[in-house]
């Protein structure tokens, strides 16, 4: 199993090409488009986009958890899916897919209120998650309220001073998704 994190708000001309990509798939066709629209997307989100196996994921969230940057949380169930198939997907008025869209995109956004950081649930399975820029920012405070020995320790590992360089990058993002 791996991680694919990128930033929430792509710049442009990724933006474009990740919605492209998106309706492609949507479609249910195959792909006609030279270069394929996976393969464009792919080229543009460069750094914006990082892959975690599950052991990198893992440290990642080890480190996290010791510094109070993750809490644990029980996710509330994502909508369920309000369509008879495929076919009643592609067939459906826009308004329809948009509002499951829209309900899908909250439930991968929840937090729980009161708490301060990432819920850990959002960094323990391909979600989709979206992990907000203020959740990022409080986890990155509690990163730099932890003990200066705790923090040298975790900086002697190159994965984890790229992990805190990757979050500090995607608050500017939106925050990032998990998929």
């Amino acid at each position: 199993m791996g991680y694919d994190l990128e930033w929430a708000d792509l710049p442009e001309p990724a933006a474009t090409a990740r919605s492209r990509f998106e309706a492609c798939i949507e479609s249910g066709d195959l792909c006609g488009h030279a270069p394929s629209c996976l393969d464009a997307y792919a080229s543009l989100r460069g750094p914006c986009h990082l892959s975690l196996n599950i052991a990198a994921m893992g440290f990642c969230r080890d480190g996290m958890r010791r510094t109070g940057m993750v809490y644990h949380a029980t996710p509330r169930p994502f909508p369920d899916w309000p369509f008879d198939g495929v076919e009643d997907w592609r067939s459906a008025d826009r308004s329809r897919r948009d509002a499951y869209h829209e309900a899908e995109r909250a439930a991968s956004a929840q937090t729980v209120a009161g708490r301060t950081g990432i819920p850990v649930f959002k960094l323990t399975s391909n979600g989709p998650w979206l992990v907000g820029a203020q959740e990022i920012e409080e986890a990155l405070g509690c990163y730099q309220g932890s003990s200066p020995s705790l923090r040298a320790e975790l900086e002697r590992d190159d994965l984890w001073v790229a992990w805190l360089d990757w979050l500090r990058q995607t608050v500017q993002h939106g925050g990032f998704t998990v998929r």
